[in-house]
């Protein structure tokens, strides 16, 4: 009995040295750097920019424009996800849908949009209530959504 729990006892002990072994991750999980939620690397919802030469990501929209309000505004480089191209923008070009249907990882969010044209599309088709543009997203605005509805 001693033998045959020795045969498999042996070799499982060292798949699971291995296993342990693997699991010393090189790269960190990417966390939004205003509420600390993973930022999944292929979202289309993510967002990013740098403050003091640190590249920073966010899990949404909204925590991009919450990070640039409580810093001062103090954010370079920013981008965000178009969200009818998947494509990385700078935000100060594009249109920011409110009050739609739409959810980010973080419940009600800001869409971005690149244009007049396509910002109204997105309300109509999506219920939202305006379409603002960079520097219309208030503190306020920003605020708003992160309140319970």
């Amino acid at each position: 009995m001693r033998t045959q729990l020795a045969a498999w006892l042996g070799p499982l002990l060292a798949a699971f040295a291995l296993a342990l072994a693997g699991c010393d991750d090189a790269t960190p999980t990417p966390r939004c750097a205003t509420c600390g939620m993973i930022v999944e690397p292929t979202s289309g919802w993510r967002a990013g920019g740098r403050a003091e030469g640190a590249d920073l990501v966010f899990d949404a929209p909204k925590c991009l424009f919450r990070y640039r309000h409580e810093h001062g505004g103090a954010l370079e480089d920013a981008w965000v996800i178009e969200y009818y191209t998947q494509e990385r923008r700078s935000p100060e070009g594009l249109r920011f849908v409110i009050g739609s249907d739409l959810e980010s990882p973080m419940g009600r969010d800001l869409v971005p949009v690149e244009g007049e044209e396509a910002a109204e599309r997105l309300r109509v088709d999506h219920h939202g209530e305006a379409a603002l543009t960079y520097d219309q997203v208030t503190p306020a605005v920003v605020q708003a959504l992160f309140e319970p509805r």
